[in-house]
């Protein structure tokens, strides 16, 4: 296999970085991170806005109730109120999207997706890479409902970030091999590109010796020779994953189903903290 065909099979470009949104998810973090991204891959931003009618829902159910920060049940919510909440706050989501979009010097642009999300009907093309936040916010004093996007975000056939809502930025980019098919090598490839591009130090987290060392840090020398020499090699047992990675890494996996299954992916997310780039 020459050398330009096997760089183009590992590949990782990215034209559009989509960050989905909705009114339950707190969005900053995920807001942030894509317009950053955007930027170091010199592409464009583009925001999907939820509308899940089914929301409205919650108003007329007997269990939904506004609970004070000292614990105490208040009302029950009414629909006008919801309506009233999530246009606010989808409004300001709106501006910060444009914001972002004007600090990272990225086009920006939005559509809306009504109904809950599903993996087959997300408008998502074969360049972008989609940016969910795992964290909800509260409304109503503590009440949390969980991710609209995250199920489907997992199932999708395409590269998929999940970001965290936190403070801390992460500090380095791990990369897991697991095997040595196109997916884990456009995995590497991703790991590569963002820590070249952001200045992060790279690690290469080989499982059960699924390719030599030599042989990983070739793969990641066709997308940045420095890196190649520098970036650091572990190895781990299978029976050690998925990792517990904390806040401070960027975890970059390939999630095709036959490397990993869709309760690994899932799994993952429990035990880790790290932001996950699921590569396909």
């Amino acid at each position: 296999m020459g050398t330009e065909k096997a760089t183009r099979m590992i590949d990782f470009a990215v034209e559009r970085v989509i960050i989905a949104c909705d009114a339950v998810a707190e969005n900053r973090a995920g807001i942030e991170a894509a317009a950053n991204l955007a930027a170091l891959w010199k592409a464009a931003l583009h925001a999907l806005l939820l509308e899940d009618e089914s929301l409205l829902n919650l108003a007329g159910l007997p269990f939904a109730r506004q609970v004070g920060l000292g614990g105490s049940v208040g009302q029950g919510f009414e629909e006008a109120d919801i309506v009233r909440h999530f246009e606010a706050h989808m409004r300001r989501v709106r501006e910060e999207i444009e914001k972002a979009a004007r600090a990272h010097a990225v086009a920006s642009s939005v559509s809306v997706v009504r109904g809950r999300p599903s993996a087959v009907e997300l408008p998502i093309d074969e360049h972008d890479l989609l940016v969910i936040e795992e964290t909800t916010r509260p409304f109503g004093g503590q009440f949390r409902l969980a991710s609209r996007w995250l199920s489907a975000a997992l199932q999708v056939r395409r590269p998929v970030l999940l970001v965290r809502s936190r403070a801390a930025l992460a500090r380095r980019v791990v990369s897991v091999v697991q095997a040595k098919v196109p997916s884990s090598l456009r995995a590497a490839a991703a790991a590569a590109k963002l820590a070249s591009a952001a200045g992060l130090p790279l690690i290469l987290r080989i499982v059960d010796e699924a390719a030599s060392p030599a042989e990983v840090r070739a793969w990641v020398a066709q997308i940045s020779p420095g890196l190649g020499t520098q970036c650091r090699i572990e190895t781990a047992a299978r029976g050690a994953w998925p990792f517990a990675d904390g806040e401070d890494s960027l975890l970059v996996v390939d999630a095709d189903p036959a490397v990993n299954e869709l309760a690994v992916l899932k799994a993952l997310v429990a035990r880790s903290r790290a932001d996950i780039l699921y590569v396909r």
